[in-house]
């Protein structure tokens, strides 16, 4: 009979599309496996319907930072390079 090992500690963490600024779908890191602050992920946005950057968040300050920024445009320009570059790679 196998044996069972204790699956090491999961931690949600928060995805924010950078096109829409809304939040994405959550993932699971393992506890020692970390990012650093505001690490883009190309994700699938149930709201846009595109793959696009998303901003990875792990605590309310980075939510509230990620918030300000979006509102502030910072990311725009990002996100549209994101989506561009997503579109290009499909094809052929």
């Amino acid at each position: 009979m196998a044996k069972r090992t204790k699956s090491p500690s999961c931690e949600e963490h928060k995805f924010y599309c950078l096109l829409c600024g809304r939040e994405g779908i959550p993932l699971l890191r393992k506890t020692g496996f970390q990012h650093g602050a505001l690490h883009r992920k190309k994700l699938y946005c149930p709201y846009c319907k595109v793959e696009v950057n998303h901003i990875e968040i792990k605590n309310r300050d980075e939510e509230e930072q990620f918030k300000e920024d979006f509102q502030n445009g910072v990311y725009k320009d990002e996100a549209e390079e994101s989506r561009a570059f997503v579109g290009n790679s499909r094809r052929g």
